[in-house]
């Protein structure tokens, strides 16, 4: 379902929206965001848990040139689930790194998920992963976007250790 919205509204160049809720539905999405990016991601989630976000993907799209994610976080790496982020570090290792994760002081009420600065997933109930996902929309991706940037200016930066979970 989530695919389909995403090529209709590249095909039309108009606005989609989904709705989704659980696990499984947030992984779907994300599995397109993450699929169909081109530069940049932004997610604000829990843990980056390995059960939404797929390792091999992300991978996949930091391995292209000139891509970019940031990732912030209002809970506690691998905690409760696995996270998909301890394979990633060798993306945090440079002077300008494709992986950028930061930590806010306390839990966020919403979650979301930013491609490119036009497909956003708002995540308005977190324990149930309730969601509208919106493809094509690029005014409501920028507000997503300002919002996160005000979060990621206030949050703590984390380095590699920082994103290993303690055995």
């Amino acid at each position: 379902m989530a695919e389909d919205a995403f090529r209709l509204s590249r095909a039309t160049g108009e606005r989609r929206v989904v709705s989704n809720r659980g696990t499984h539905h947030a992984q779907a999405v994300t599995d397109v965001l993450v699929s169909n990016a081109e530069a940049s991601l932004s997610f604000l989630c829990r843990g980056f848990s390995a059960e939404v976000f797929d390792a091999v993907r992300i991978e996949n799209f930091l391995g292209k040139p000139g891509t970019r994610l940031n990732v912030l976080l209002d809970g506690d790496i691998g905690k409760g689930a696995p996270t998909a982020l301890a394979g990633l570090a060798e993306h945090m290792a440079s002077d300008d790194p494709h992986l950028r994760v930061r930590l806010l002081a306390r839990p966020s009420p919403i979650h979301f998920g930013i491609a490119d600065g036009r497909d956003t997933r708002t995540e308005t109930d977190v324990a149930s992963r309730k969601a509208t996902v919106v493809f094509g929309d690029t005014a409501l991706a920028a507000a997503a976007q300002q919002r996160n940037k005000s979060l990621w200016d206030a949050a703590s930066k984390l380095t590699v250790a920082g994103i290993t979970p303690a055995a």
